[in-house]
């Protein structure tokens, strides 16, 4: 038994280390050596940071006819190997310190005749890293490297396979671009062919080290989701490679490892003679990037308008992380075109295109280079002139061109509106404009570098139409007018507001307003223009009248009963102006057309609206204002009568009318007074009360009124309530108490008990509670006035209770040794039982004396856990069964 636990335990380590994932990649190719024989190389890259397998010592390779017949097995020795240097795309970031990358390169002699067919050479072997990104199940995918040696009817047996020369960085940075000489070499100077493929899988976890390789044809890996073997590295990033020079081009963006196949193709006179391909891993980390040169494109820097600005470039530095700046500005031959500024500005020699060249702390390890396309010209100026503004009467423009170089090419592009559409001249003379308002004028230029173009718009103005506009009734106004503007097509305007003999009367406002010193007609003239001829005149007539001006002053307010008010106008304006008084339909007299009036009277009180009207020609004007007539004012009260019990609140209403300010003083009759207007008064005595009040107003009718009601308050006495309970703490079981009446002047009772449930009319009684706990009965009495008083006491119930314990010990000492029910309360019948965790009845007793003492038909129970159940009927509920369950522990 031993020897097969050892065996199993020998199986089981064998087997993961096979199965452990440490593959990162690697490639097969062959020398042709003369006389049929072959060297091949099979180069693999390992994890030597894996727990996986080591290298296969020895590896096993397979040799296959074309009819998938094997030819051969052979075992290559394992010749040792090197650990390599950890190669990073950017010497400006950190990379991660647990990267370990050992290769070993097997290889063997082999003698294969020509074959119809030829050979094919193949390894497999498992497993890739769980961690893989664009790989299914990439922890159950191997590799399979293989190569082909062409059959004797090629008459390439004597062939050479193409092999890399360079083993790509482990690592790269994301975001970061790649650019890697991928190139590879062929013994034989065949054309080689590069591309992008998918890789082979191989083996599995279940059968890692296969003992022989399998027969093609080989399976490629699959690629999780959207990688593919032109996008190994995913969506948004890049991965091509030149097809000719093998130069690989890497731009990744999301990190993770992934899986990438490179084939090399050999043609020798157009016909394909063999390949090579190599399957390995780019792993891709999110880098801290300290430096890196960046430029703009020229279209991006800030003073950049178009490429015919002139000779002078304003350079952009966009870098970071550097100390030291190298500039070249890309002048063929020259070696002064240099600048260390970090941003410097150039001016070329002539125009033309250059390559400008940054370095970023250069001769350091941590460097890097940008370049900029620069095209400069010598600026190309061009512009034309033309008339100002002109009306539409008679428009013409001449059109001149301003340019620094008039041997340039010139186009002109006028609208349809133009009596001249296009021209190639300098100056377009006499071009008119059959409609007003903006058009557009283009010129462009072309001197063979620089194309350019200029426009503008010249404006031409309508035919204005003047019209004045006058406010309604504007006889109405007085002395001042403000005129309106209702012209249109204009923009200057000449006012002349028909004063003779007056130099004064004119203005050139858009809206003026004008003020007239005398009465009478005027003609009123605009001038409309929107410029030099063109213009419009208008005319209209105006009635001024002398302004209507109008106040008038009255008497005080007045009480209704003292006479009458006086009214007096002031008013100046046109003489044929008829004015009219209106009193309202509550005076007399209500109207007059005298200027004074005077013992106007009003037949009730409040306020009153006095109006004066002017009216001549369609004019009117009216002005207002309003008189107060107070009232006689009138006294009275009343009292709120309620019922009065000493101390009583008395509440009473003042019912008084008045119109003016009034102050109020009360009696109340037991010696105290208010002047309050609705005042609150507390009787302390009992007795009947005379109140009293008087009022003083202090305006209008000013007058002192006094009015009394005779006994018009009567407070009854209250009773006093008293009460005792005994005893006030009882038991549930003897829960009857006695009620003892104390009050004083009552003629009737009310108790409340049982927390308000239970009520009682008695003075003095017996009750019995039946609920334990606190109450707080209250009671109430009553006289013959109605008048009432309460009082509250505590009564406490205790409620029923018994105890059971949750253990005990039977060990005859008298203590604790008998499990039973205690109670100091009556308990009219029970049963008490106990049960076993079987759920067997062990003991039962029907007196609360008699408890159980541990047995069960005569011999002792186990320590345990039993179940008891406890049905009664206690003295608290005599006519209803109650039940108890528990546990409880005998320990011994």
């Amino acid at each position: 038994m031993t020897m097969k636990y050892f065996f199993y335990i020998f199986l089981f380590f064998i087997s993961f280390s096979a199965n452990a994932s440490h593959i990162i990649g690697g490639d097969i190719y062959y020398d042709y050596l003369g006389n049929n024989q072959y060297r091949f190389f099979i180069t693999l890259y390992r994890d030597c940071n894996s727990t996986g397998a080591a290298y296969d010592n020895p590896l096993q390779l397979a040799i296959y006819k074309a009819n998938g017949q094997l030819f051969q097995n052979i075992e290559v020795p394992f010749p040792g190997s090197v650990v390599l240097p950890i190669n990073f795309n950017n010497p400006c970031a950190t990379p991660p310190t647990n990267i370990c990358v050992e290769r070993a390169i097997y290889s063997i002699v082999v003698t294969l005749p020509p074959m119809q067919g030829g050979y094919n050479v193949a390894y497999q072997r498992c497993c890739r890293g769980p961690n893989v990104t664009n790989l299914i199940s990439p922890d159950d995918t191997g590799l399979t490297l293989t190569t082909h040696v062409p059959g004797g009817e090629t008459g390439f047996t004597n062939n050479s396979s193409p092999r890399f020369t360079n083993y790509p960085p482990v690592l790269l940075c994301s975001n970061d671009q790649l650019v890697f000489n991928h190139v590879a070499t062929d013994p034989d100077g065949d054309q080689l062919v590069y591309s992008l493929v998918t890789p082979n899988s191989g083996a599995s976890s279940a059968s890692p080290l296969p003992a022989q390789t399998p027969p093609p044809p080989y399976f490629p890996v699959q690629w999780a989701g959207t990688f593919t073997s032109q996008q190994p590295l995913g969506p948004g990033s890049s991965t091509i490679i030149n097809s000719t020079t093998g130069v690989l081009t890497v731009n990744p963006n999301m990190i993770g490892l992934f899986v990438v196949g490179v084939r090399v193709q050999e043609y020798r006179n157009g016909v394909l003679v063999g390949e090579t391909v190599r399957d390995f891993l780019f792993r891709v980390f999110d880098c801290n990037i300290t430096l890196q040169a960046i430029l703009p494109l020229q279209t991006q820097l800030p003073t950049f308008v178009s490429y015919c600005q002139g000779l002078t470039v304003n350079f952009v530095n966009n870098s970071y992380g550097g100390s030291n700046y190298q500039w070249d500005f890309g002048i063929a031959n020259s070696t002064s075109d240099v600048s260390s500024t970090f941003a410097p500005s150039f001016t070329y020699p002539a125009p033309g295109t250059y390559q400008a060249q940054l370095v970023v702390n250069p001769g350091l390890a941590c460097t890097d280079t940008a370049y900029m396309t620069i095209t400069v010209n010598n600026p190309f100026s061009m512009s034309w002139t033309s008339q100002d503004s002109l009306c539409i009467l008679g428009n013409s423009f001449d059109f001149i061109t301003q340019t620094s170089n008039p041997a340039a090419n010139f186009s002109w592009v006028f609208d349809s509106d133009a009596s001249v559409q296009t021209s190639t001249n300098l100056t377009v003379p006499d071009v008119t404009f059959s409609t007003a308002g903006y058009h557009v004028v283009t010129l462009n230029g072309d001197d063979g570098d620089c194309v350019t173009s200029y426009t503008d718009s010249i404006y031409i103005f309508d035919l204005p139409i003047s019209a004045i506009g006058v406010p309604p009734n504007v006889q109405c106004l007085g002395y001042t007018v403000a005129f309106e503007n209702n012209s249109m097509n204009a923009y200057n305007y000449a006012w002349d507001f028909g004063v003779q003999e007056s130099g004064q009367d004119v203005s050139t406002d858009f809206e003026p307003t004008y003020t007239y010193t005398n009465p009478g007609n005027y003609t009123i003239k605009l001038i409309a223009s929107s410029s030099v001829g063109c213009s419009d005149t208008s005319t209209t007539q105006i009635q001024i009248y002398e302004p209507l001006v109008m106040s008038f002053v009255h008497s005080d307010s007045l009480c209704i009963s003292n006479g009458g008010y006086d009214f007096d106008a002031t008013v100046s304006g046109p003489a044929s102006t008829v004015y009219t008084w209106n009193f309202g339909s509550n005076a007399n007299p209500s109207t007059s057309n005298q200027l004074d009036v005077f013992g106007v009277q009003y037949f009730s009180p409040g306020l009153q609206s006095v109006t004066l009207t002017g009216v001549f020609d369609v004019c009117t004007l009216s002005i207002s204002s309003t008189v107060f007539v107070y009232g006689v004012p009138q006294i009275d009260f009343l009292f709120v009568n309620t019922l009065q019990c000493a101390p009583s609140n008395a509440q009473f209403v003042n019912l008084s009318q008045t119109d003016a300010p009034t102050s109020y003083f009360w009696d109340f009759g037991d010696g105290y007074t208010s002047t309050e207007f609705n005042p609150n008064h507390s009787y302390t005595s009992v007795g009947n009360y005379s109140v009293s009040l008087s009022m003083t107003t202090l305006a209008g009718c000013v007058d002192t009124l006094f009015l009394m009601k005779q006994d018009l308050v009567t407070v009854h006495p209250k009773p006093t309530a008293g009460f005792m309970v005994t005893p006030n703490e009882v038991d549930i079981c003897n829960s009857t108490v006695e009620f003892i009446d104390q009050s004083v002047g009552a003629n009737a009772y009310f108790y409340f008990f049982d927390r308000n449930q239970f009520i009682s009319t008695n003075p003095s009684f017996f009750h019995n509670y039946t609920t334990a706990g606190s109450d707080y009965p209250m009671q109430v009495v009553e006289n013959q006035f109605g008048c009432r008083d309460s009082t509250r006491r505590t009564v406490f119930v205790e409620p029923f209770v018994f105890y059971i314990p949750n253990t005990f010990v039977p060990d005859d000492n008298v203590v604790n040794d008998i499990f039973k029910v205690v109670s100091a309360f009556e308990i009219e019948a029970l049963e008490f039982t106990i049960y076993d965790k079987w759920g067997e009845r062990i003991f039962f007793s029907e007196d609360l004396n008699y408890g159980w003492d541990g047995t069960y038909r005569g011999k002792p129970c186990q320590d345990d856990t039993y179940i008891y159940t406890f049905k009664y009927i206690g003295c608290d509920s005599p006519y209803e069964w109650k039940l108890v369950e528990g546990f409880v522990n005998l320990l011994r």
